[in-house]
């Protein structure tokens, strides 16, 4: 089941959610994120159960972070 990260500029994540979209649906254009807030499926990291549970959610939540927040850009002519 996808698990995505609500992140903000610095990496620091807001909130995650876990879904269960139907099959070819991409869940990430279910979810409208605050304004400066990013969404991103995040990799690599294994629950307990499956949903995650809300503690397990919360707790990574906590001590993690989005490890390549996105670059700073300037618009420039």
């Amino acid at each position: 089941m996808p698990t995505y990260a609500q992140y903000d500029h610095t990496g620091k994540i807001h909130s995650l959610i876990s879904v269960k979209a139907p099959p070819g649906k991409d869940a990430t254009m279910m979810m409208a994120a605050k304004p400066g807030l990013l969404v991103a499926e995040i990799e690599g990291v294994t629950f307990q159960s499956d949903p995650p549970s809300v503690d397990e959610l919360r707790a990574i939540s906590r001590t993690h972070k989005v490890a390549t927040p996105i670059p700073k850009v300037k618009l420039t002519r």
